[in-house]
């Protein structure tokens, strides 16, 4: 564990720089795994902030140090015609610490070169933007591939993790980040096939004001072919991250955010199995209550069979899509998770490619939430995988975005390339109710490393797939749902 002593300059520095952290946001009460639902309506954890908000705070933790699993970098995406100004405050988990201002351009992207810090194996930023309209996201790239994530605009006192593995050697690590500006007592626990796990050594953990913490979840729980996490604060909020590596033979990295609640409704917009590869939706019940869940299956032709099940509290229901005969190989196809009998799941997708399709070839994100899917604007953003002079990896190109009208009734959408000279109308339809529309090809490929914003008349999930990766659900970007002006 990092040292708990801090400077007083270090402590008002880290202060100064997170007056704007988001307190009131998706509390999670009851004991530690269960969660009581929200009286109010749920906010994403990843929110893009009002346009006209004085300043807004993102939170990004998983990233190693440039010898470590996943080194990478931020990338701030402007949706605003004006340029925005924000402090990065970057600490690692030996207490280093550094700062840097960015300037983003209008309807721009921006990723800050900050040095390189004096010691520590991996790192967190607080990201303080002095207004709203700006997502921030976090790329990561190893030896074992890469992976894009959002940022969190908000701690929590809890957070769900549904997907990871220890088999094969494979790594797993736990990245907490406490940006607040009082002291934070985080539990870990984990869910796996054969029972719970509650480490000794990840119980009690304390976490000073800016300090971000790293757990080494294969050191604990080992050969695990599913582990699901629950991160339970006993005072405060924190901001949490998994990290996943892949070893092979289908190698691959995935940067995961939490999720904050569970939920009824999640979204998978598009997903592929193929012949000598495998895929799997974790659905995780944290909760105190059976959980009656029900996987919609949609084919681009019509849809399938459902699949269901009982998940019981404290379990994990892994759905082997790939050895599901209903879904044909080499079909695109969508998936809506709906539960009953408690407050919800959490739901995960992990994908593997054969070894012998181009790297990475598996990888892990988090399915489309409710919260995101309803935005309160109808408006996504979708970040890209940094820019021309910085990118994600060379040759990283858009590969498809898929969007998943999960309502009863016909929706239009229109998707947008963001220039800095305007917005560039690129793929306009209407889906009906439950099916999924998608762009691919030159007219996404085109787009480069411009922001991509979806605008739609109802609910949407939205997801996009990025290359080099070995296949569809390898490397993926939610949409970033945007938050309404507050003078409206």
């Amino acid at each position: 564990m990092s040292p708990a002593h801090r400077s007083p300059e270090r402590r008002w520095l880290v202060l100064a720089l997170v007056v704007v952290v988001v307190v009131g946001v998706g509390v999670v009460a009851g004991v530690r795994g269960a969660s009581t639902p929200p009286s109010a309506p749920a906010t994403p954890s990843a929110l893009v902030g009002a346009p006209d908000a004085e300043s807004t705070a993102w939170y990004c933790t998983g990233q190693s140090n440039a010898s470590g699993l996943a080194p990478g970098f931020v990338v701030l995406t402007n949706t605003s015609a004006r340029t925005v100004g924000a402090i990065v405050t970057a600490v690692t988990d030996s207490d280093a610490v550094v700062h840097t201002a960015v300037s983003v351009p209008a309807r721009g992207v921006a990723v800050p070169s900050i040095p390189p810090l004096s010691s520590g194996s991996w790192e967190g930023e607080m990201v303080t933007v002095s207004g709203g309209g700006v997502a921030v996201t976090q790329v990561v790239h190893g030896t074992s591939g890469w992976s894009q994530a959002p940022c969190q605009s908000t701690t929590a006192a809890d957070w769900y993790f549904p997907g990871g593995t220890t088999s094969n050697s494979d790594p797993l690590y736990i990245s907490l980040l406490n940006p607040t500006s009082t002291p934070v007592v985080v539990d870990l626990s984990f869910i796996t096939p054969t029972g719970s796990v509650h480490p000794i050594n990840y119980q009690g953990i304390v976490l000073q004001p800016g300090q971000v913490e790293v757990e080494n979840v294969a050191s604990e729980v080992q050969s695990a072919s599913t582990v699901s996490t629950v991160v339970a604060t006993r005072t405060g909020r924190v901001v949490a991250s998994e990290v996943q590596g892949f070893s092979g033979p289908s190698a691959g990295l995935a940067l995961v955010p939490g999720a904050a609640r569970p939920e009824p409704h999640w979204s998978i917009p598009q997903s592929e199995d193929v012949d000598g590869g495998s895929s799997e939706i974790d659905v995780f019940n944290p909760g105190a209550a059976p959980e009656s869940v029900t996987v919609h299956l949609r084919l681009a032709s019509g849809p399938l069979a459902p699949l269901s099940d009982t998940v019981a509290p404290h379990s994990t229901w892994a759905l082997a899509t790939g050895a599901q005969t209903r879904i044909p190989h080499g079909a695109t196809y969508s998936a809506v998770i709906d539960a009953t009998g408690g407050p919800g799941v959490v739901v995960g997708r992990t994908a593997s490619m054969p070894g012998s399709s181009p790297a990475p070839q598996a990888g892990m994100a988090m399915a489309v939430d409710a919260a995101s899917i309803a935005s309160p604007t109808d408006e996504w953003l979708v970040p890209p995988p940094g820019t021309s002079a910085s990118p994600a990896v060379t040759g990283v190109v858009l590969n498809s975005l898929a969007l998943t009208n999960t309502s009863g009734a016909a929706e239009s959408y229109t998707v947008y390339a963001v220039t800095s000279s305007g917005e560039r109308a690129i793929s306009t339809a209407t889906v009906p109710g439950g099916t999924t529309g998608s762009v691919s090809g030159a007219p996404l490929q085109n787009v480069g490393f411009d922001p991509i914003v979806v605008r739609s008349s109802g609910p949407m999930a939205v997801s996009e797939d990025a290359g080099p990766s070995g296949g569809i659900g390898v490397v993926t970007m939610p949409g970033i749902p945007l938050a309404a002006a507050i003078g409206l």
